[in-house]
């Protein structure tokens, strides 16, 4: 692998008119340090004209804006893959001004046999080919293939083809999935090291790689550690959606409501939560109040959108006496996992 290069955080930004411009007002506003909506994702074609229209004035003020493919919404059966390639070329042609496109792909879920997940990597592969050509050459130069897959060999597959193609960018999309229709992605073993294999192959063909999906603070060592350039995350808003809140380098907790009888939705006490702001040293507006941060939802998004960016700040310069300290203190299972995370072998 290749010099240590800077991590790009991607938010992920697929909202309503009215949250991007309440988001935008409230950052500007807000005084923090980091800035969060510098790189941006969204998925033309499940926004409106005028999300679009306000994303790319985010463009016009200096953003980096990647484009999705939508593939998270065949994944979760809200339509087939298929239905997907003709809207968004359509959508791509349309929109010239974005940084990054990534091409149409066929995510595997955790559920799916060896046969099913070959069927969805040739699938994601032959549609891409397809689809690259049909691109002008200006847009070519911006296109991102999704690599899949659940064994070696069908990463591999992946990645031939999309280096002989001539690409830039590759994308690495196959953590595993959870929850009712596989709308989560999670991290396993095997996923994090095809990532690293998928980096290290792409990084020595000069190829930039991007990942998909995964990105709550605690993770961020983890995707540090594969050397990947960039990651996108929907985690923050996600996570306030469920009352769930961050901070640096930290897992989820429900501070809308105590709640003991679940590990996932494992509440914290506003001590607790004071005594994490010190140890990470966080501080922003939207959680001086533990009331409106209980109550509101977008106040415990745009939180957990500043921590997610302050981790990222943090571990891009390098400070891992002070992020070993904060996963010393966390999450037992994280704590395990930190040495290997970021000083891997």
């Amino acid at each position: 692998m290749k010099g240590r290069i800077v991590l790009r955080f991607i938010a992920s930004l697929s909202l309503c008119p009215s949250d991007i411009r309440k988001i935008r007002q409230m950052l500007r506003e807000s005084g923090v340090t980091v800035r969060p909506l510098q790189n941006v994702l969204v998925t033309p074609h499940f926004v409106n004209e005028e999300a679009l229209t306000l994303v790319r004035e985010l463009k016009d003020s200096g953003a980096t804006i990647y484009f999705d493919s939508g593939g998270y919404y065949v994944q979760v059966g809200r339509m087939t893959y298929e239905e997907l390639y003709y809207p968004l070329l359509q959508h791509y042609l349309a929109n010239p001004w974005a940084d990054i496109y990534t091409l149409p792909d066929y995510v595997p879920t955790t559920q799916d046999s060896e046969e099913e997940v070959w069927f969805k990597v040739r699938q994601t592969v032959d549609f891409s080919s397809i689809f690259l050509d049909e691109l002008p050459p200006r847009l070519q130069e911006k296109a991102m293939p999704v690599v899949h897959g659940h064994t070696l060999e069908q990463v591999e597959y992946c990645l031939s083809r999309y280096i002989s193609l001539g690409v830039k960018y590759i994308g690495f999309g196959s953590f595993g999935t959870a929850g009712k229709n596989n709308e989560a992605n999670v991290v396993t073993q095997n996923a994090q090291t095809f990532a690293r294999h998928v980096v290290q192959i792409a990084q020595d063909a000069g190829i930039q790689v991007h990942l998909f999906g995964v990105g709550a603070p605690a993770l961020v060592a983890m995707i540090y550690g594969t050397g990947a350039d960039s990651f996108d995350s929907s985690s923050w808003l996600k996570s306030a959606g469920y009352g769930q809140i961050h901070l640096p380098f930290t897992r989820g907790y429900n501070i809308s409501h105590r709640n003991s009888q679940s590990e996932l939705q494992r509440g914290i006490t506003v001590e607790e939560f004071e005594h994490f702001k010190e140890l990470t040293g966080h501080s922003c507006p939207y959680c001086e109040s533990i009331e409106r941060l209980q109550t509101v939802k977008l106040m415990r998004a745009l939180h957990n959108l500043v921590c997610i960016a302050e981790s990222v700040d943090m571990i891009n310069r390098g400070e891992h006496e002070r992020i070993r300290t904060i996963y010393a203190n966390g999450s037992p299972k994280y704590r395990k996992e930190f040495e290997r995370w970021l000083l891997p072998s």
